[in-house]
């Protein structure tokens, strides 16, 4: 039997994390290895559960989730993130690829976007979904990611 991919939720908006638990819950191949609710406390959970995705909620006060994100990947190389957005926030892929991120999903997306979202960057890809209401087809978000990354 393959060992779960570990996940950490920081994340102090109580629907994020509660819709992510649900449905990691279900899953074999993820398991949630902590959540945290401040961007501070991050920094000990990744380093006691060793997870191999942080999920990431933008609007986290009192600290720039892109800055989390650097510094994260700095202490922990190889690690991955998914950061979460509210469908009013603009972020483009090319900010969230410098970060050191490997996408960013709308936090009203479906569970199988979530669940897409989260596979696809543990297998080493990336991954970026729209608000529903300005949703660009396949083709535009695998032009805008490889726009980003040839950049």
């Amino acid at each position: 039997m393959r060992i779960p991919n570990r996940i950490v939720i920081v994340a102090d908006h109580p629907a994020i994390t509660a819709d992510y638990c649900q449905v990691l819950a279900a899953q074999p191949d993820l398991a949630l290895a902590g959540v945290v609710t401040c961007a501070s406390c991050s920094f000990t959970a990744v380093s006691e559960q060793r997870p191999e995705l942080v999920i990431l909620s933008l609007s986290m006060p009192s600290h720039r989730i892109l800055e989390l994100v650097k510094d994260l990947a700095v202490l922990h190389v190889g690690l991955k993130f998914l950061i979460v957005t509210s469908s009013g926030q603009k972020l483009d892929s090319e900010q969230i690829l410098r970060a050191g991120a490997h996408g960013c999903v709308v936090s009203g997306c479906g569970s199988a976007t979530k669940l897409a979202a989260a596979r696809q960057i543990l297998a080493g890809g990336h991954y970026f979904s729209s608000p529903p209401a300005s949703r660009p087809t396949a083709t535009d978000c695998v032009q805008q990611a490889a726009l980003a990354l040839a950049g």
